[in-house]
This record gives C-alpha cells, sequence and structure tokens, in this order.
C-alpha cells in the first residue's frame, strides 16, 4: 500500500547552503539563489531595482576614462567635522581626488561641502587608502602617501584644507658602527659619534674640563667611549668637592665595567627619514640616508590615540642595525591636539639620568615578530586587533586599557587575510575573509578575549572557494546595523578586462550574511548594454537625515517679519528619523559619480539612466525533499503556495486600467537530483501566483480592495521521483513575496 505524507514549508531562513550532501540537505535552504531578500519572518521577497536615488545629482571628475579605468574609488565616513554635530562627510575618493558630500541631507549626491570643488592629494595614484576621525578631523594612508594626510573641516567657509603629519620616533635602532659594544675606539667614526649621542653623550654634559665630553675622555684615555659606557658613571661623586656632579673620564674608566650596550633613544628622529632626522638633531655628518620607502597602509583610531602600521618595510641605504616595519605598529601619545598626531614616542629621554620612565599617556611602538606583513588594524572596544597575512593578533591593556606602560599582544588565528577591505566591524566583533573561508572573531565569554570560528565552512564554502583570487582580494565589506547583516560587494567575472589595474572596483556581485539567522544569501547587479552604470562601494548614510524647508515668521499680531535681507522666511531643518536603510552604494557612470540604492519598485536596474533599465532574475533553487526515504518514487498530486498580495491599485494606460504591484511566481519541478532538464526529470513551468477572484474596479483611483491579504493557490506538480527540488523564478518587472508552500506525496510501495 503506498505510503502518505505530508510537508509544510513556512519557514524559509536557512539561507544559501552549498556544504550539504544531496542525501542529508538541511530543511528551509536553498541550492542556489540570487536577488532574493531572506526576511526573519520566514518568508522571502525579491530584492528591489538598484537606481539613483531621489533627487539624484551626477557630479564630473574631470578625469578621462582612463583614469577610471585604472584608478581607485572608494567611500570614507568623516563624521562631526571640526565639532559640527550637524554634518557628517562622506568623502568620495576617485584616483587621486577628494569630494565631500553632507550625509545628513536627503539627496547626499546633490548636497556637495567644500563648495562642490574636489581636493587633490598629491602622491595618491592607485593603491587603496584608509582613514580615521580623531578630534573631529580626518587622517589618510596609503601606499602611495610618503606622509600620512591630515584633513580639516571649516564649517564656516565650507572648506576642507589637508596638511601632512610627520611619524617620530625615538631612535632606539642606532647605526652600525663595527664595533664590539664594550669596544673604545682610538678614532671617531660618523656612526660611533651618533651612536654616542643618541646613547646620552651630548654636547650639553658639564665636564671638569670644559669641553665636550668625548673630546675630554680622548684627551684624557686616548680612546673614546664605548657603546656600554654611560657617562653618568663618569660624574664625579663627592660632594664636597667644588667640581661635583661634573664630568671627569677618569671616574669614567673606574666605574664603567659594563661589557653591554646602554640605554638608546635621546634623540628623536622621523621614522621614515632616518637619516637626514639623524644629521638634523646632532652635530654629525656623513651618514646614510637610511630611508624607509614603505609607507603606512592601514590606522585605526583607538584609545585616544592613532595607530599606524601596514607597512611592506623596504630601507634605501641603511646598514644593518635598520629597522624592518613589516611587524611594527606606531601609537601615538594620547592625542590632546595635531601636534601629538605624529608623536610615536616617550616624552621622557630614555638615557636622562634623572627623568627617564615612560608614563601611560605615552607613545611608542609594537612590534609582532611573527607578523610576515600586517594588512589591517582595527580598534573593539577593548582592544586592537592587528590583521596579517598569516595571522590575527589581539593587542589590550590591562583592566585600566590599553596605556603605554602595559600592553601585551596574542595570537587569535593563524588564518591570516589578504584584503583590508573585507574586515568588517560587526558590533564590536569582527568578520573577514581569508584563504581559508569568512572568519567571525568574538569575545570568549569566559577569557573575555576573542576567539575565531569559520562562518562559511559548513554553509558556503564552495562558494566562497570558487571566487577568483582577484575577487576575493578586492572585495569590500559593510555592516548594516539597521538589519544586522554584513554585506560583501566583490567582481567573479573572468573577463579579461578585469584586472588588478583594471575596473578593479566595478563589483558584479554582492554576498550577505544575516547575523540574527546565521545565514546566507546573494545579490547580482545587472548592467545596461552600453555606458552602464556599476557599483565601486558602499556609502554608510546615518540613520537620520535633515530636511529643510522655508516658512514664513510671524509675530502675534499676525505681521510678517522682515529681516535685514528683506527676507520674509527663514529656513528651517528638522531631523528626519528611521531612514529605510542605513546604506547606499558609490555608483560610477562614465566619467562622473552619484548615489544608488536598492528603491526601483518596476525591478529593474539602473532605469533612470536609459529610461528602460536591465531585467535581472530572481530565482532560488530548494534543498532536496526526501520524505524520509531515499528508496522509493514519490509523487505530489498538487502543491499549494502563499504568498503576499501585493497589488494595491489600478493605473490608466490608454483605454485600460492596469494593476499596480503585480506579482509573479514561477514554478519548475526538478526530480532526482536532477540538474539539467537532459535528465527528463524537469516538470513544466507553472504559474503559481493567481488573483482567483474577479475584481471591477471603480476607476483609476480604485484602492483594488480585494479582500485577502494572503494570496493562496492549488497546483498541480507533474513528474515523479525519489526526491524533490522546486526552482522557483520570478517575472520580469513583477513583484514576489513568498510566504511559503505545502504538499501532500504519496510514496510506491515497492523499492
Amino acid at each position: 500500500m503506498a505510503a502518505k505524507t505530508e510537508r509544510v514549508f513556512r519557514s524559509f531562513v536557512k539561507g544559501l547552503i552549498t556544504e550539504a550532501s544531496p542525501l542529508t540537505f538541511p530543511e528551509n535552504a536553498s541550492i542556489d539563489e540570487q536577488n532574493f531578500v531572506l526576511n526573519r519572518d520566514g518568508s522571502r521577497s525579491r530584492r528591489l531595482g538598484i537606481d539613483y536615488e531621489s533627487l539624484y545629482a551626477k557630479t564630473s571628475t574631470g578625469l578621462t576614462a582612463a583614469d577610471i579605468q585604472e584608478g581607485k574609488q572608494s567611500f570614507h565616513r568623516w563624521d562631526t567635522p571640526s565639532g559640527n554635530s550637524s554634518i557628517a562627510i562622506g568623502v568620495v575618493r576617485i584616483k587621486d581626488k577628494l569630494w565631500f558630500v553632507d550625509l545628513l541631507t536627503t539627496a547626499p549626491s546633490d548636497n556637495l561641502l567644500n563648495s562642490g570643488s574636489a581636493l587633490t592629494i598629491s602622491g595618491l595614484s592607485n593603491n587603496n587608502i584608509e582613514t580615521a576621525v580623531i578630534n573631529n578631523q580626518l587622517i589618510i594612508v596609503s601606499k602611495d602617501l610618503d606622509k600620512p594626510v591630515l584633513l580639516s573641516y571649516n564649517s564656516t567657509t565650507d572648506t576642507v584644507s589637508q596638511s601632512t603629519v610627520d611619524i617620530k620616533v625615538r631612535d632606539i635602532w642606532g647605526l652600525d658602527d663595527g664595533l664590539a659594544d664594550d669596544e673604545r675606539p682610538a678614532t671617531l667614526s660618523d656612526e660611533h659619534k651618533y651612536n654616542l649621542r643618541n646613547q646620552g653623550w651630548n654636547e650639553n654634559i658639564v665636564t671638569k674640563g670644559g669641553g665636550d665630553a668625548l673630546d675630554e675622555t680622548f684627551t684624557a684615555l686616548s680612546v673614546y667611549p664605548s657603546n656600554s659606557d654611560s657617562w653618568t658613571l663618569g660624574k664625579i661623586s663627592n660632594s664636597s668637592d667644588a667640581a661635583y656632579e661634573k664630568f671627569d673620564p677618569l671616574v669614567l674608566e673606574k666605574n664603567s665595567q659594563s661589557r653591554y650596550a646602554v640605554s638608546r633613544g635621546s634623540i628623536i628622529i622621523d621614522a621614515f627619514d632616518r637619516g637626514s632626522s639623524r644629521e638634523a638633531g646632532t652635530d654629525v655628518t656623513g651618514l646614510n640616508s637610511d630611508t624607509e620607502t614603505g609607507n603606512v597602509s592601514t590606522i585605526a583610531s583607538y584609545a585616544q590615540r592613532i595607530f599606524y602600521s601596514g607597512i611592506d618595510s623596504s630601507v634605501t641605504d641603511g646598514d644593518a642595525k635598520s629597522p624592518n616595519y613589516s611587524g611594527y605598529i606606531f601609537f601615538t601619545k594620547v592625542v590632546t591636539s595635531n601636534t601629538d598626531l605624529g608623536k610615536c614616542y616617550q616624552e621622557a629621554d630614555p638615557t636622562d639620568p634623572g627623568i627617564n620612565d615612560i608614563i601611560d599617556s605615552d607613545g611608542g611602538t609594537i612590534q609582532i615578530p611573527e607578523a610576515t606583513r600586517i594588512v589591517k588594524i582595527a580598534s573593539s572596544q577593548s582592544s586592537l586587533l592587528v590583521f596579517a597575512e598569516n595571522g590575527v593578533w589581539e593587542v589590550y591593556g590591562d583592566t585600566n586599557g590599553f596605556v603605554a606602560t602595559s600592553f601585551q599582544a596574542s595570537k587569535i588565528s593563524t588564518n591570516g587575510i589578504l584584503n583590508a577591505n573585507s574586515v568588517v566591524n560587526v558590533g564590536g566583533n569582527f568578520v573577514y575573509w581569508s584563504k581559508a573561508g569568512i572568519y567571525l572573531l568574538s569575545t570568549d565569554s569566559v577569557a573575555g578575549r576573542f576567539k575565531a570560528e569559520s562562518l562559511s565552512l559548513t554553509t558556503i564554502q564552495s562558494l566562497y572557494l570558487n571566487i577568483p583570487d582577484i575577487g576575493k582580494n578586492n572585495c569590500k565589506g559593510f555592516y548594516d546595523e539597521k538589519e544586522n547583516r554584513v554585506r560583501w560587494l566583490y567582481n567573479d567575472s573572468n573577463d579579461v578586462t578585469y584586472t588588478n589595474n583594471n575596473y578593479i572596483n566595478k563589483y558584479t556581485k554582492e554576498l550577505v550574511y544575516d547575523l540574527t539567522l546565521q545565514a546566507w544569501y546573494k545579490n547580482t547587479f545587472s548592467s545596461l548594454a552600453s555606458n552602464s552604470p556599476y557599483v565601486a562601494d558602499y556609502i554608510e548614510v546615518p540613520g537620520y537625515a535633515v530636511s529643510s524647508y522655508e516658512q514664513a515668521v510671524l509675530v502675534s499680531d499676525g505681521n510678517t517679519v522682515i529681516d535685514s535681507n528683506s527676507d520674509t522666511v527663514v529656513t528651517t531643518e528638522d531631523l528626519l528619523l528611521n531612514r529605510s536603510s542605513q546604506f547606499s552604494y558609490l555608483t560610477i557612470v562614465g566619467t562622473d559619480f552619484t548615489i544608488s540604492k536598492f528603491n526601483n519598485l518596476t525591478f529593474k536596474d539602473w532605469e533612470t539612466e536609459d529610461g528602460t533599465g536591465a531585467d535581472y532574475s530572481s530565482y532560488l533553487v530548494t534543498g532536496y525533499e526526501l520524505f524520509g526515504d531515499i528508496m522509493r518514487s514519490k509523487q505530489i498530486p498538487y502543491i499549494f503556495f502563499y504568498f503576499t498580495r501585493t497589488e494595491d491599485g489600478y493605473t490608466e494606460v490608454g483605454s485600460t486600467l492596469e494593476l499596480d504591484n503585480q506579482s509573479s511566481c514561477l514554478v519548475q519541478s526538478q526530480w532526482n537530483w536532477s540538474d539539467s532538464a537532459n535528465s527528463g526529470k524537469w516538470g513544466s513551468q507553472f504559474q503559481a501566483y493567481r488573483l482567483l477572484r474577479n475584481y471591477i474596479p471603480s476607476g483609476g483611483g480604485d484602492p483594488f480592495d480585494y479582500g485577502d491579504g494572503v494570496i493562496i493557490t492549488k497546483n498541480k506538480l507533474r513528474g515523479s521521483g525519489k526526491t524533490l527540488s522546486l526552482k522557483i523564478n520570478s517575472e520580469e518587472g513583477k513583484d514576489m513575496k513568498l510566504l511559503g508552500w505545502a504538499y501532500p506525496a504519496t510514496a510506491t510501495s515497492n523499492v
């Protein structure tokens, strides 16, 4: 006797899964899908078309098509510039130019700041930039820039100005002078003289003979001090002597018995232009230029300081003691003014015999020797995350937070990154793309430190690994706080025109992870036939906007107030809360840029650009339904579908009335794990969304009071097989809000 069963699907919330076996595929998940939004109530709906924002404007970049093709495009957010809370600046970078838009307006693309003018950053070429905000000012770093660039905004004059930041450090390395630490040479080389100056043997030492301490040492001993000699050991210690506290070489010879190098760092130098700054800080000449040609490429604001890192260290004209900055992080002292933005050193001279201690608020450096190359640094609430090619580290202080006198670094994961833009801060946790998959860093509830876990390994690992390396290495991530979703733009095209030097920020796909549902889905952007706009980055939009409007001002007797300019109105600004979304897309159109979002209700991409737009398909292929038995064939005589009705009125088209916001759902059965129609196991496609009752409208303004908010249809389902999957597809220009489906199944009695 045939066995009967019924199946109901009403919570399709597990999203896309590529890692399940055909025999163990989980319920409520899809084998493949695109352009469907995964809703938390269990339903699915088509994404809206991507199109220009309302009241948009295109801004001409003044660049050539080749500049756009070869250059980088990105977006960066700058909150409360110059302390002005009524402005949030969006910085649009295209090649070497920056534009500034007011994000607190309803149409940021049509509200440019800095009088609409671009700011050219000298030296900026085709490498990525990173930014950080501190004291309401924006700092920019890039491999292209010899020095960090500081931007300041004057809200009174609506101007953005730029300056550079010199990163200064104490010279804790010194120079290779070819001497053993305890060797006192008979001749004084430039390198050894510098080392002695850097070790505290400065020209201000008061000597018994009244001359330079180095010269007096040679006169008295016929040798110069060694790198293990501290000049303080040569101070006369007899308080009854008139020469008390003066330096005497004979006392040094008697007291100095150390064979180990003394403290260095008396001289403050430029961290990248070491040679010339050494000569500028001493009376020594003839030194190597010792120039660091690698530049800072990642930056973070944390613990009231700025942290700099991401240096592909390469030294020109250095020596054996020239530092390799690949594993270095520079951090400033606690920033109170712009002069502190480059002070990555302790204030007290470490060679001073009196005050030489480092204090909590000092700057300095952190070295992680294991890190091959630091790609990204990012701040959490209580620590600094360091993402390198070969792993991830956490830098943290004690219970008082990060201070210069007490911090440590611990390794979290061996799965490093290649792309800084893949790292997304998710409310203090972090998600990033590595070679091995997509990882989440979250704090351990017991230890309070970060731990790593893979988000892709058991869900979409195959999809992720199939993305070409160029796509993974140039993706861009974003956290949609309002929806609690992490999103990444990427390009998985095998087109030869997509290279590291060719439209590298032209994105065709979007991968979305819903943190609440712990589920994935993806979007694909369509293109117009010619001169198509394309998405280049996310634009983070505040959750509110400022709306300006004019109104007359009346006094109590009802008369209109006239101001000194003979205006009878004043402009009033209101905050518009609860924006529908907290993100838009930076969009390139030829050599112009604008802002776009998912807003097209006709389900076309880029319709505003050419009046027609590009169609896109929303589809999903459901997981394999086995009905608890993989041996027997099953038949499903009919299937019920449930939809939210979308039709809500009529539009007059000529002499006829057409329903507004129509829906459609095309369904096809796929039996026996078949992946092609050649199997003969694919059924015919049918329309599952149907309005079953006749409705006669009263005219163009009729609200289509259909009476039913949920549309239920019963449909025949042809075919048979041991397992069933459904392909659900959209129809051009029509909506779909799928609530679920259900069907009875009958299995044969024979195996």
